[in-house]
């Protein structure tokens, strides 16, 4: 199977891309949309890995140099830390790795929309789902 290096624009042969799923916290949000739209391709056309809890670009870093080199790579993220979305973005632009920010335009609209500003809580689905689930 052909694949598109997003990063070069080259067909690469018979190599799996990776979409790598980075968050602040377990990555469960991002996790579901990949998976989501995986589903619309042949199964396994993609692994996923995940890195939970990044606290900061020397993270990302550390992770996407582990990478199996020579993979097409795409980035979903989920950060609520706006400084460190800004970080990682360009992290990704300078190393050519197409990425998705999948939670900071959400939030940018919901603020908008409500006129109140983000509690920026890392894991803050999470904990509200663990409340609602005790109650």
């Amino acid at each position: 199977m052909a694949t598109l290096d997003l990063s070069t624009d080259e067909v690469v042969e018979d190599v799996k891309p990776i979409v790598l799923i980075i968050s602040d916290a377990r990555g469960d949000t991002a996790y579901s949309v990949v998976a989501a739209a995986a589903a619309q391709f042949e199964e396994d056309a993609v692994d996923i890995a995940r890195l939970p809890d990044a606290r900061n670009v020397q993270d990302v870093n550390t992770f996407m140099d582990a990478q199996e080199e020579g993979r097409p790579i795409a980035v979903f993220h989920t950060f609520v830390d706006e400084r460190l979305r800004r970080d990682v973005r360009h992290a990704l632009v300078k190393r050519g790795i197409p990425a998705i920010d999948l939670l900071g335009p959400a939030v940018t609209v919901l603020s908008t929309l409500t006129g109140v500003e983000p509690s920026n809580k890392v894991g803050a689905l999470r904990d509200r789902l663990l409340v609602n689930a005790a109650e």
